[in-house]
């Protein structure tokens, strides 16, 4: 698959404070961008609700934050793509919280 340049502008507040998370994690900028974008393209949306409340939605958010991580560390690991039904029960794990 072939690559393109963007730029993207982020808010002066945040970048450093991305950056550092990116880093924790231990995944580049570059690399969680992707990710994002990625996601969008298969739910054909967000990937997390877009709500005015914050009630349950950062646990949720944060929870589908981690899987996203664990779907991608996963996939670099065994070297092949993963199936919906694999996403989707990785997915439905971290809703009940198993892990």
């Amino acid at each position: 698959m072939g690559k393109t340049v963007t730029s993207i502008h982020l808010d002066s507040e945040i970048k450093p404070q991305f950056d550092a998370i990116c880093k924790q994690i231990g995944v580049s900028v570059n690399s969680a961008i992707n990710i994002f974008a990625r996601a969008v393209v298969r739910e054909k949306g967000f990937p997390f609700p877009v709500t005015i409340t914050k009630s349950g939605s950062e646990k949720r958010s944060a929870r589908a934050q981690l899987a996203l991580l664990d779907l991608q560390n996963a996939s670099a690991a065994s070297g092949r793509e993963w199936s919906e039904e694999e996403i989707n029960q990785l997915i439905s794990e971290y809703r009940k919280g198993k892990k």
